[in-house]
């Protein structure tokens, strides 16, 4: 299952997913302020890839999979979507969190980790934020598909 991806409070309003046949749409580029979302196409979004692997030691598709769990493995939320910036670095991931609502918000790829658990079988992320500082970030909300 696909998750949303995470922005920060300064870039949401202005994040968009592309619905176009050579773009994916777990994937978005940030656009520059005050500019029109990019469609990001699935070979721009495999960079992700290579920086996936580095920073939390899975792949593109394991890390669009993953849950957002706290330190002691409570579910916190599901990514959604990856952003991008203009030179293709990731920066948010969007995250569907728990409760009522499908609630989404963009967090920074700084306040994030890579985690294993039950031997390896599983790779999440995991971020020191607790429910409430996550439900407090701005509601991520893309623009509707074209």
């Amino acid at each position: 299952m696909i998750r949303t991806v995470l922005m920060s409070a300064a870039a949401v309003s202005l994040l968009a997913v592309a619905a176009c046949s050579d773009t994916t749409d777990d994937v978005v580029q940030q656009p520059a302020p005050g500019a029109a979302p990019a469609p990001v196409t699935e070979s721009q979004a495999e960079t992700v890839q290579t920086a996936a692997a580095g920073d939390f030691g899975m792949t593109r598709q394991q890390l669009e999979d993953a849950d957002l769990v706290s330190s002691n493995y409570t579910d916190l939320g599901d990514v959604d979507s990856l952003v991008l910036d203009p030179s293709g670095a990731l920066t948010h991931v969007v995250i569907e969190l728990e409760g009522p609502g499908d609630r989404k918000v963009a967090l920074p790829i700084a306040q994030v980790r890579g985690i294993a658990h039950d031997n390896g079988k599983f790779t999440d992320l995991t971020t020191d934020l607790g429910s409430a500082q996550l439900a407090a970030l701005p509601e991520w909300t893309p623009a509707p598909s074209r």
